[in-house]
């Protein structure tokens, strides 16, 4: 909230939240927005909200719903975003933002897709942790990667859509900007407008 509005604008002018998914990190600042509409996967809100499929012991808070938000849901289906599936969010006429099912890291774990002018910015979330991940061949760092490894849902399907996000990068990285949630590398790169390998002074 004090980033929105170091912005200028205030918390009420915050009328939806896209999330890639509902873990703590992710979805702990949804109650600084309580008249927001917040979009999420099917699969998510069932398993974090609903309870109605079996989540990992103490993965989600449920104190950060409680306000009890107006939830948007989202399937599987929706129209060929450079070879994925994109569902049109907020009702777009034009497909200007879009969710991208990305499962693995949670069942319901998502992309968010925004139009940038006449290229696109990809939020993957936490489908990959490290931007050499995004390399060929891939690069971890060993703790980085058991950790990411002890926090998948389903490891085969993580991994196979970390590979189509490299597929992406490799073909159409010119249109296409992908960056995840947690990695300062990517952070520091869409910060700056730049589009090739940067290096930092501190590690991720």
């Amino acid at each position: 909230m004090r980033q929105v509005e170091a912005l200028g604008y205030s918390k009420g002018d915050v009328r939806h939240l896209l999330l890639t998914h509902l873990d703590r990190d992710h979805a702990g600042g949804i109650s600084d927005f309580p008249n927001a509409k917040v979009h999420v996967h099917r699969r998510e809100y069932d398993m974090a909200v609903a309870r109605t499929a079996p989540a990992p012991k103490g993965r989600y808070i449920t104190d950060q719903w409680k306000h009890g938000p107006d939830w948007a849901f989202y399937g599987e289906g929706g129209e060929d975003w450079f070879g994925f599936k994109g569902v049109r969010a907020l009702g777009d006429r034009e497909p200007d933002i879009l969710m991208i099912p990305l499962p693995g890291h949670t069942s319901g774990h998502c992309g968010i897709a925004v139009r940038s002018g006449d290229k696109w910015l990809l939020h993957a979330g936490d489908a990959y942790f490290f931007h050499a991940q995004m390399q060929t061949p891939p690069r971890m760092p060993l703790v980085l990667g058991m950790f990411q490894r002890r926090a998948d849902m389903d490891r085969a399907m993580r991994i196979q859509n970390q590979e189509r996000l490299r597929t992406l990068k490799a073909k159409h990285g010119d249109q296409v900007t992908i960056f995840n949630s947690h990695d300062p590398v990517d952070y520091e790169r869409c910060r700056c407008g730049q589009h090739g390998d940067v290096s930092l002074t501190s590690s991720p």
